[in-house]
């Protein structure tokens, strides 16, 4: 099982970004290419969205998407497209992403970013990554 840290990672607070750590609980850490990006928006964080309760019902005590974004577009996207229940961080450098393995060189259009993946944490240790990162895929291998 690895070990992740959540170096690299923000989230925006009463308006100032702010270092994030990812809790110790049972957690589902999704990473996506780009917030406002078509899949990762019409799919892949409103299927998490619409399915908080059925997530919480299996043990998970907390939903985290990352990208490789800014504080601000990580904030405005989770308004528009996410929940409450749904930490959206900022991994702005990709530092996060490449700590563990998961980012990606897209040239000269987007720069770095991270893959789309969809992992079960507990303690800080991946317990499980899902084949299918969205959200059919979690519940179904939950």
């Amino acid at each position: 099982m690895k070990t992740i840290n959540s170096s690299g990672l923000f989230i925006l607070k009463d308006g100032e970004s702010v270092p994030y750590s990812i809790s110790k609980e049972r957690v589902i850490v999704c990473g996506v290419p780009g917030a406002f990006t078509p899949g990762c928006t019409n799919r892949h964080l409103p299927g998490f969205a619409k399915n908080i309760v059925p997530l919480h019902n299996k043990g998970i005590k907390k939903i985290v998407f990352v990208s490789v974004n800014d504080p601000y577009v990580m904030k405005a996207w989770s308004d528009a497209h996410g929940s409450q229940d749904i930490d959206c961080v900022a991994d702005p450098l990709a530092v996060f992403s490449k700590s563990i393995g998961k980012d990606v060189d897209y040239g000269e259009t987007l720069g770095t970013r991270c893959e789309r993946f969809a992992f079960l944490i507990e303690d800080h240790k991946i317990i499980q990554e899902f084949t299918d990162p969205f959200i059919e895929g979690v519940l179904q291998e939950l």
